[in-house]
């Protein structure tokens, strides 16, 4: 397998996590509504999954897309940056739920697993919200997850506080 398609698939992993988290994050639970009613904010704890596929790659950049079910649904975009080097990816992440938006990024390590397997694991932060988002936050969330090598299809889990 060449080191590009390794890059290409570990930016699709970590997308894929990013998302996941983003997905989370953006629940009914981290509207802006409760502070509009003056509730004090509150933390959740999170655990889900998700999953993204490829959409479109240019040059170090990957662009992932999917939609997320569970707590929050809808759909995600990412853009991802690969350092093969370094074994690293980054992402900023877009999540448009029903009345709102969020947009973050993360950064995680990938490993190879096997000739048909990567995993990775890394951190995300949720840095701004529209809508009834606007409030959400979080930094450090838990990111994880696998992806088939062959089919680029990846399952991402995230873990972590929010506040909203």
């Amino acid at each position: 397998m060449s080191a590009n398609s390794v890059s290409l698939r570990a930016r699709a992993l970590v997308a894929l996590a990013a998302s996941a988290a983003l997905i989370i994050a953006a629940g009914p639970w981290s509207s802006g509504a409760n502070a509009a009613r003056g509730h004090a904010a509150r933390v959740l704890r999170l655990n889900e999954r998700a999953s993204l596929h490829r959409h479109d790659v240019h040059g170090l950049l990957i662009k992932e897309e999917g939609f997320a079910k569970g707590t929050l649904s809808g759909p995600i975009y990412l853009q991802l940056r690969v350092a093969s080097n370094q074994r690293t990816v980054s992402a900023n992440v877009q999540v448009y739920p029903s009345g709102g938006s969020l947009s973050g990024s993360a950064s995680a390590s990938y490993r190879i697993q096997s000739t048909t397997l990567a995993s990775f694991s890394g951190h995300l932060n949720i840095t701004s919200g529209k809508g009834r988002y606007a409030k959400a936050h979080a930094s450090g969330l838990s990111f994880s997850g696998t992806i088939r090598r062959t089919t680029d299809a990846v399952t991402v889990y995230v873990s972590g506080n929010l506040s909203y």
